[in-house]
């Protein structure tokens, strides 16, 4: 029994304990931990999510899933595709950029990254001189412009990641375009918002943080129009046929500004604090999106009062009238809106909001009256409560797997009748042999059934085990009312 106590480093026993013990993960189900960034490309239907430990997830039809790992265990801060093309940007919190790329191999696709690259200034230039706030990935496919805290706008050269200094827009350059009454006003910090004109390719949105916005001509280099608000700007949305700008600002307004055909300062068309008088939280991201009925959504973040709703996560819709403010359990990470895919149409027509929280993905359905949201066929977070444990069912007869599917039918009758609208991909895995079901115990007395058949897990069933467990006389009529299990 001695040679079991032996003490000090033994390197058979270290080895041993390494296959015998050591933690290999093979695959990943359900929400992914820690999301930190959201990506999603109008062309391809796909979703992507970005993580705090570096890996990168992409989402299409059910069953299509791609994962890449940055090298660098560093936090996903953003995450852009690039226009027509099955390449996407992500900017890690180093200040780094990767180039990822959708690539066939053996008849499946597979997510590789190609480059990576971190801007670089002048020698003894202050670090914010080129941390990167912003990304805009230009429709020539060939160019990303990066904005900076420092007020710079950086011009990269894709796939190479080659720095393009001669057309670089510093703040100086911008500045020298403006009316003497802006130029005394402490206007530039960092980049807050670069968005491209709709219709215009040689045209950019520079929004900055302390309420300028400028429309840059590219070929000319000079300042076609510029926005000068008092309140410091969040974020910028270009109407589709470019003639209406709206911006966002940190006091929970929203102002809407006209886009001139000279070069005169014009003054908001409408100002509004959608939630106010009293103080209100910052509006942090918006969206104003046409349609054909000729009335526009407005979409945004946060926004709510402060005294009332300052520990919310809300998204606010408003449309027609109608204004609701989706509140969510946990904070919300970023959003989209999945809009008409063709950059030529004449309306933006928006069918879906994609919401990205720390605990769940929500998508709400834009064109059914109430805007109801869309069941998920994968995504669905197992943590929602935390679970206490566990089991596995398989091959499950066809009689009881009707039940539950129709138990699970009956309580998803808030749920949208739409399809789901991410649907990028063609999944090659077979048909499933058999039916499987994970069965997962919650801290919340909630027990749900998982379809565990497929590549993906889709929850089926909830039953409340609170509510069923009453007495031992009542079991089998509140099991019967549960979903009609028995």
């Amino acid at each position: 029994m001695r040679r079991f106590l032996r003490t000090g480093h033994d390197p058979a026993r270290e080895r041993l304990k390494r296959d015998l013990f050591q933690f290999n993960k093979t695959v990943e189900h359900g929400f992914p931990h820690q999301p930190s960034a959201l990506g999603y490309s109008p062309s391809l239907h796909i979703l992507a999510i970005g993580t705090r430990s570096g890996a990168i997830k992409l989402y299409g039809a059910p069953g299509v899933e791609f994962m890449g790992l940055h090298k660098e265990n560093n936090a996903v801060m953003q995450i852009h595709f690039l226009p027509g093309q099955c390449q996407l940007v992500t900017l890690l919190d180093d200040n780094s950029l990767h180039l990822w790329s959708l690539k066939v191999k053996g008849g499946v696709s597979e997510l590789q990254e190609e480059e990576s690259f971190t801007l670089r200034g002048a020698p003894g230039a202050a670090p914010s001189a080129t941390q990167i706030t912003e990304i805009l990935p230009h429709s020539s496919r060939e160019l990303l412009y990066l904005g900076t805290e420092s007020g710079t706008v950086f011009v990269v050269q894709l796939p190479g990641f080659r720095t393009l200094d001669d057309r670089t827009i510093s703040s100086e350059a911008v500045l020298q375009w403006l009316p003497e009454e802006a130029r005394h006003r402490r206007v530039f910090e960092m980049v807050e918002a670069l968005q491209e004109h709709p219709r215009d390719p040689n045209q950019i949105l520079i929004g900055y943080s302390r309420g300028l916005v400028v429309i840059w001509d590219l070929q000319g280099s000079r300042v076609l129009s510029h926005f000068l608000s008092s309140q410091q700007l969040e974020n910028v949305s270009w109407q589709r046929d470019g003639c209406l700008i709206v911006t966002c600002h940190s006091d929970g307004s929203h102002c809407q500004w006209p886009v001139p055909s000279d070069t005169q300062n014009p003054d908001p068309l409408r100002s509004s604090i959608p939630y106010g008088p009293f103080p209100c939280k910052a509006i942090t991201k918006i969206f104003w999106l046409t349609t054909r009925q000729g009335l526009p959504f407005t979409i945004f973040q946060g926004g709510m009062p402060r005294a009332s709703y300052g520990d919310r996560h809300c998204i606010s819709v408003v449309h027609n009238g109608q204004q609701t403010a989706f509140d969510f359990t946990s904070r919300v990470i970023d959003f989209t809106v999945l809009t008409e895919a063709d950059p030529t149409a004449a309306f933006d027509d928006p069918y879906a909001l994609v919401v990205l929280a720390e605990e769940e993905l929500v998508v709400i359905d834009l064109q059914t009256p109430g805007w109801p949201p869309v069941q998920l066929p994968y995504l669905a977070s197992l943590h929602c409560s935390a679970i206490t444990c566990s089991h596995h069912v398989s091959n499950i007869p066809l009689k009881l797997w009707e039940r539950v599917m129709a138990a699970g039918s009956r309580q998803n009758l808030h749920f949208s009748a739409m399809e789901w609208p991410i649907d990028g991909g063609t999944n090659l895995a077979p048909p499933p042999p058999q039916r499987d079901l994970l069965l997962t115990g919650h801290e919340d007395g909630t027990v749900r059934f998982w379809d565990a058949s497929g590549v993906c897990l889709r929850l089926l069933y909830k039953l409340s085990t609170v509510r069923v467990f009453l007495t031992d006389t009542d079991l089998s009529e509140n099991l019967s009312a549960q979903g009609g299990l028995l």
